[in-house]
């Protein structure tokens, strides 16, 4: 799967359900929701896809570490 099909996947389920992966990581709390995701047993494959491809773009993966920093007290 290629980033922009990941970033545009809908999300099928839950509290975000009918949002796309990349409006939900707009906000803190949806990116640190979308990285809770990642490592809970999904069974919808595409949505596991979707997460895997959209998580592991460096970009993305910068942007986590931050958020978890700050909910640490880190500075950036």
């Amino acid at each position: 799967m290629l980033f922009h099909q990941a970033a545009s996947t809908i999300m099928t389920f839950g509290k975000y359900k009918g949002i796309s992966i990349e409006k939900i990581s707009f906000t803190d709390e949806g990116l640190l929701y979308l990285d809770w995701l990642r490592g809970q047993a999904v069974s919808c494959s595409v949505i596991r896809e979707a997460l895997d491809t959209y998580l592991e773009d460096k970009t993305i993966s910068l942007e986590i570490a931050k958020t978890l920093g700050k909910q640490n007290g880190d500075r950036y």
